[in-house]
């Protein structure tokens, strides 16, 4: 079983940004105008072994305050 990353969820205007701290671990994602789903719009992440893990769950929880927010279902 994967160990959980801390990570922090804020919505900066019209934009969900993902960070991780402690580290310079960043993804942002924005609402599609086409479609209903979340566009990566930056990211600013290390090569380093931990970061698929980080990209799952900051995904994840991108996904989860966008259905909050209701721009997807």
């Amino acid at each position: 079983m994967a160990a959980t990353v801390n990570i922090q969820v804020q919505v900066e205007d019209d934009e969900i940004v993902i960070t991780k701290p402690g580290t310079a671990f960043l993804l942002g994602y924005r609402k599609s105008a086409e479609e209903p789903c979340l566009v990566l719009t930056c990211s600013r992440v290390s090569p380093v072994a931990s970061i698929s893990e980080f990209r799952a769950q900051a995904f994840q929880a991108a996904a989860s305050k966008a259905r909050e927010l209701g721009w997807i279902i």
